[in-house]
């Protein structure tokens, strides 16, 4: 019988956010399966979920990028590794994954990568400092994408690197859930006016979301078009000086903004929306586009690997097959158009979108399915260990 599984994720920060969100499911599923589930971060409001579900969180100072700092860091992993008898390490950002590869190198456990995103290779410096993610027993890509990515980049072999795309809770987001009451509850905290329809981009306030562009976007309609629609922007402010400057500039275009920070009750806020929008320069496999079309909504994503595989959008797939519609990203013309589109389409043709949507993520990106993936890959990593010492 093979021992219980006790595993030591590492990550920044444990913030809102989809590397942490997908940090807390895994922990959890650990534990579900009879194992312990250890996270080292530096932090944050789910550092409390994860303890709170029998996890143990350690603080540390993994978001550092200070050579001595990491090597310090190194040496406290080798410490807990050997305390709390780990036996994966699995880092899921480039910095901590520099002390966690020195970690299990000195212990000699088995070592799992997240190549969560699109990581810029601009100089030799830069691509010496991402290829710690392709240095592990086993590399999880977020997405197809992401996975011919790694291949490219660093000729990592196909058997050493698993595909386990980013996923959505059916219990959580279910439109049956999403009552009236519950709906009108999001409008009145959003404090949008009755009749409005909300267009939502949900994430980290940063340029690289590029809320800017849909602001531009909403400007550029006829007035009485734009006045129906109010823009709400959920999640932590990461860049101030962008979010001040894009709501100077969606006031002097006469654009309705809300930037409400978390919202608790996303999937309802998800409901209540007319559209969901994820339009970024670099993504991962974004959860929100999932989360959305769980909840029937139409999904608008830029023209990226990303995008073009969590929504079936056109020219890929026909405008009546489609769960969404698809934009390159920094031309806010296309994604004015795009929102034109949306309001040529009767109720009905939207409904339809909505629920091919619906029907494409439950089919693909559930979390059971995401969490058994990823025990296999442990369980992998595990016996492969161990046959070799």
């Amino acid at each position: 019988m093979p021992e219980p599984l006790v595993v030591l994720q590492v990550i920044p920060r444990m913030r809102a956010g989809g590397a942490e969100l997908g940090c807390l499911q895994i922990a959890e599923a650990i534990m579900a399966a009879g194992g312990r589930a250890l996270v080292a971060s530096q932090g944050g409001r789910l550092a409390e979920k994860l303890t709170a579900l029998g996890g143990t969180h350690i603080t540390l100072p993994m978001a550092t990028k200070n050579p001595l700092r990491m090597y310090a860091n190194a040496r406290a992993l080798a410490a807990i590794i050997a305390k709390e008898k780990v036996g994966i390490i699995h880092a899921r950002s480039r910095a901590p994954a520099w002390s966690a590869l020195w970690a299990a190198r000195k212990t000699g456990i088995a070592f799992v990568t997240t190549y969560h995103g699109e990581y810029r290779e601009q100089n030799k410096i830069k691509n010496l400092y991402n290829s710690v993610m392709a240095k592990s027993d086993k590399v999880i890509a977020g997405s197809d994408n992401i996975g011919r990515l790694i291949k490219e980049r660093y000729g990592t072999p196909e058997n050493r690197i698993a595909v386990i795309h980013r996923a959505f809770d059916p219990a959580k987001f279910d439109k049956a859930t999403a009552t009236p009451e519950k709906i009108a509850g999001v409008r009145t905290i959003l404090n949008v006016p009755d009749g409005a329809r909300i267009l939502m981009l949900a994430g980290r306030i940063s340029p690289n979301k590029a809320h800017d562009h849909l602001i531009e976007a909403v400007g550029l309609l006829p007035k009485e078009d734009a006045r129906g629609f109010v823009l709400v922007f959920p999640g932590e402010i990461e860049k101030a000086d962008y979010a001040r400057s894009f709501t100077a500039r969606a006031q002097a275009l006469g654009v309705e903004i809300r930037l409400p920070g978390h919202l608790e009750n996303v999937g309802a806020a998800m409901a209540a929306s007319w559209a969901l929008f994820n339009i970024s320069r670099t993504e991962g496999l974004p959860r929100v586009v999932i989360e959305a079309q769980a909840m029937g909504v139409p999904a608008v994503v830029s023209d990226s690997g990303p995008g073009r595989e969590v929504a079936l959008t056109p020219p890929d797939t026909p405008l009546a097959q489609a769960t969404g519609l698809r934009v390159p990203y920094n031309n806010p013309t296309a994604l004015a158009d795009a929102i034109k589109t949306l309001m040529e389409m009767s109720d009905e043709e939207r409904a339809a979108m909505g629920q091919r949507g619906s029907a494409h993520v439950r089919a693909r990106y559930t979390l059971a399915r995401m969490t058994g993936q990823t025990l296999e890959v442990y369980r992998e990593v595990s016996a492969n260990r161990a046959r070799r010492s």
